[in-house]
Parts: C-alpha cells; sequence; structure tokens
C-alpha cells in the first residue's frame, strides 16, 4: 500500500510559491498538480480547517467552528480556546471533540498506522490525532504528553519559529525506515506565525518562509532515502489579508449586550445568545451599523432577518453552530502578489497579517498533489476545498469514503481529461435598516453538485 504524506504550510499564499524564496516548494509545484482555486472552510482560521481536512465534512458537521468557540453540548455558557488541555477535558466529560470521524479513526478501522509531527498549537496537533487520548498513533508535539522516546524536549518557540521546525526534521531523521507510518501528517507553524507578528511581506516571514522550503526539501529527501515513492498532499489552511485596524468587540459590542457570548477569531467573530437570552434582531442592526461589520450568517434557523444570508446556503449547519457568524469587512490592495487585501480585525495590530474573515484572499488557500498517478505539471482552476481533501486521500488509499463525507474526490488531479466547467452563483441580499439601505453578497463555485463559498462582502 502506498504511503500519504500531508505536509501543511499554515497560511501558505500559493502566490508565495516562487523560484526566488521557495525554490523546492516551486519545483514540487511544476513537478504536480496544483489547485489554483483552492478553498479553506469559513471561518477561515487553523482549527476549523485542520479539522475539515481531516473529517472530510463541512465545519457544520464536524463541529470545530472556531479557534475559539463554544461547545454548546458541553458548557453552553462559556468560550473555550480550542487547545490540548480545554479538549482533553471534554474528552473526559464524555463529549466529544469533533462530531465526526477523523483520519486517525479511520486509520484504526483500517488497521493503519498515522504520525504527526507539529510544530503548532496543540489543539491542531489534537485533532490531526484525537486518537493520542488513547494512545493511538504517535503524536510528536511540545505540549502533548506522550510515552515516544523521540517526542523528547523542543526548543522554545520563537518568531521566526526555525528551531521547532527544524527539531521537526531532525525528530524524523532518527526514525528507521520501518517506523514511518501509513499516514504523516507533518505541520509547519510558518509562515503564520511570522506573519501574524510582523506582516505578510516582513524580513522576519520571508526568512522563514525560505527556511520551510528548505526543510521541505530534507522530507523530499528522506522520502527517497527509504524507497518511499509516497502520495504528497501540500496544503495551507487559509490565505492572508492585512490588518486595517484593531476592533475593541468588548467596547464596541459586549458592553451594551451583557446577555451574548462574543468568541472572537480574528477576522471573524461569532454571537451565541447565553443560556435563557432571547435572540434580539436589534443586536443584528447594530452590528450592521458598524463600518468594520462584513458579512453576517445566521446559524440559528431559529433566527429570521431579512437581508442576512443562512449558514445552510453553502453548508449543513450543526448543532454547535453560534446563533450569528460574523465576518469582519475587508477591501482589496494590490499592495503586492501576497497582500491583496486587508481586513478589520479582532486581535494583533495594523499592519500584520490576519485571517478568518470571508474574504475572497483568505478563502484562497494552497493544494499541491504529486505522487505516482498524479498527472505531472498541470494546474487547474477547478474549484476544490479543504473537505475535499480526506475523501482524495481515502481514494488511494483504496478505502471507501464513508457516507456522511461532504467532499469530493478530486479526479482531476490523476484522471486521464476533465472538464474545466463550473459555475459560479452571486446571491445579493438587500434590506432597509436603522442606519440606511444594505446588502451582503455571497459568492459561491458549483462544480458536479459540489458547492464551494467563494466569498461574502458587503455594501453599506
Amino acid at each position: 500500500m502506498k504511503k500519504i504524506l500531508i505536509i501543511g504550510l499554515d497560511g501558505l499564499q500559493m502566490s508565495q510559491v516562487d523560484q526566488k524564496n521557495t525554490p523546492n516548494l516551486a519545483k514540487f509545484k511544476s513537478d504536480g498538480f496544483s489547485f489554483e482555486n483552492h478553498h479553506a472552510s469559513f471561518p477561515t482560521v487553523t482549527r476549523t480547517n485542520v479539522s475539515t481536512i481531516v473529517t472530510g465534512v463541512n465545519p457544520g458537521t464536524h463541529g470545530i467552528l472556531g479557534n475559539n468557540m463554544v461547545f454548546t453540548d458541553y458548557d453552553k455558557n462559556k468560550i473555550l480556546n480550542v487547545m490540548y488541555p480545554e479538549m482533553k477535558n471534554i474528552y473526559r466529560s464524555g463529549s466529544k471533540i469533533l462530531l465526526t470521524p477523523t483520519l486517525s479513526d479511520i486509520a484504526i478501522e483500517n488497521n493503519l498506522n498515522l504520525m504527526v509531527l507539529n510544530s503548532g498549537t496543540s489543539g491542531n496537533a489534537l485533532i490531526q490525532n484525537t486518537g493520542v487520548l488513547n494512545n493511538k498513533h504517535r503524536t510528536f508535539h511540545r505540549d502533548i504528553p506522550t510515552q515516544d522516546k523521540l517526542n523528547n524536549k523542543w526548543p522554545n518557540p520563537e518568531i521566526p519559529d526555525l528551531h521547532s521546525n527544524s527539531h521537526i526534521i531532525n525528530t524524523l531523521k532518527k526514525l528507521e525506515s520501518e517506523d514511518f507510518a501509513d499516514i504523516s501528517i507533518i505541520w509547519f507553524d510558518e509562515p503564520d506565525k511570522s506573519q501574524h507578528n510582523f506582516g505578510i511581506d516582513s524580513q522576519e516571514s520571508i526568512t522563514a518562509i525560505q527556511h520551510i522550503d528548505n526543510l521541505f526539501k530534507n522530507i523530499l529527501d528522506l522520502t527517497e532515502q527509504n524507497n518511499f515513492d509516497p502520495y504528497i498532499f501540500l496544503v495551507s489552511d487559509h490565505g492572508y489579508s492585512k490588518i486595517s485596524k484593531n476592533i475593541n468587540l468588548t467596547e464596541e459590542l459586549a458592553v451594551n449586550f451583557p446577555g451574548y457570548l462574543i468568541a472572537e477569531n480574528g477576522g471573524s467573530f461569532m454571537v451565541y445568545a447565553k443560556e435563557n437570552q432571547i435572540f434580539d434582531p436589534i443586536l443584528i442592526n447594530e452590528i450592521i451599523s458598524k463600518p468594520w461589520a462584513g458579512p453576517i450568517i445566521l446559524g440559528n434557523s431559529n433566527i429570521n432577518y431579512n437581508g442576512i444570508h443562512n449558514y445552510d446556503l453553502f453548508f449543513k449547519s450543526g448543532i454547535r453552530n453560534p446563533d450569528l457568524f460574523v465576518s469582519m469587512n475587508w477591501r482589496k490592495l494590490n499592495h503586492s502578489n501576497n497582500i491583496k487585501g486587508e481586513i478589520f480585525s479582532t486581535n494583533l495590530k495594523a499592519g500584520n497579517g490576519n485571517h478568518g474573515s470571508m474574504s475572497q484572499q483568505e478563502i484562497n488557500a494552497t493544494l499541491i498533489l504529486n505522487g505516482p498517478k498524479i498527472n505531472n505539471g498541470i494546474s487547474t482552476e477547478l474549484p476544490s476545498s479543504n473537505v475535499d481533501v480526506l475523501p482524495t486521500i481515502l481514494h488511494f488509499l483504496n478505502i471507501d469514503p464513508p457516507s456522511y463525507i461532504e467532499g469530493r474526490v478530486l479526479k482531476e488531479s490523476f484522471a486521464k481529461k476533465s472538464s474545466e466547467d463550473f459555475d459560479v452563483l452571486k446571491i445579493p441580499l438587500t434590506s432597509k435598516t436603522p442606519s440606511g439601505e444594505y446588502m451582503q453578497e455571497i459568492q459561491i463555485s458549483l462544480y458536479n453538485n459540489y458547492k464551494y463559498l467563494d466569498y461574502g462582502y458587503v455594501e453599506k
């Protein structure tokens, strides 16, 4: 059976794969099959999209709706950070972390082993292998305790996080050939970390990307030295925007609406009515009146408001959905190939990078495939998404996808010929509010009965 290798570069945009800073990634792209119209799930944050990648379903179905969220089936009145300690408590309470099985679970069912090496957050690493809570599979992460003798002391995190990411490669080099798993997930926390703290085209971010490019070459060398010929999925969780202004949501909203929980996620936030609080549409009017507010999505089917789209327009709703998803407002920029837009943000400072919104530049993510049967040297504009990664992996492993899977097999990457035709649907809604006329538009791409959220924007 062929091995599967998933390499995640957190926050990498396809435009950052170039001959100047990333010659090894650029060669991998030219030799492989690249998806130029690849989509992240909204909200465009890491733990939501990692969950989408390993489950093959959209956020409403898998239940991880942000990096910070309310697990309404666990505690309706508390916002939790999706990190290892909090998720372990949920698991020990008898509740579920994710609402659907993951790649880790499927591997166990099919007698396959999985290995995770991750320099990102502990929540990210746990989602990639929830089996670690039962001592299943191998996970290498600084904040997740295991009995694995190779999961030794990690370097202290830094920005750029050069030593932590080099530690992953050093760990791989200590493995014997037979220790490599059937499915490996290698996740680097760069360039995301540097882009958050210094900006997208900062020297620190460029240094981080160049370093990751060298480490990527090390991984390819290791596969060759061990005579592996794996299917490689090079993927990112989201794109990026430049921050125009930081918005204090406590001052802007929470003070005047104490009956609600507001879970901040950088370029977006979620609103939950507290237990015994009846949702008041006046809150929507207040959000619409703010210049920093972008598209508003109704997550709860019990709420009606003319001029606002429903979540199930593009994803299935789930039991953990908030009452409202709110994307921060954004606009396009032409500063460089890598800085294509700017957003208002709930955290970090102006000029730095962030994500989480419904902007086109944050939804556009990276996916490049390579392997034995992959069409080499080809790119496509057909829409794809992080939700399509798992069903494609299962196809290469000759495992029938479970019936609940919401993504598709990316056949264009290995089929002899596929049509490049797909449809684009724009859905505008207009309403009059106390602050004036309001319009928000959602664009969706349609391909073979699969829907892809392209972006959402507002005019007011």
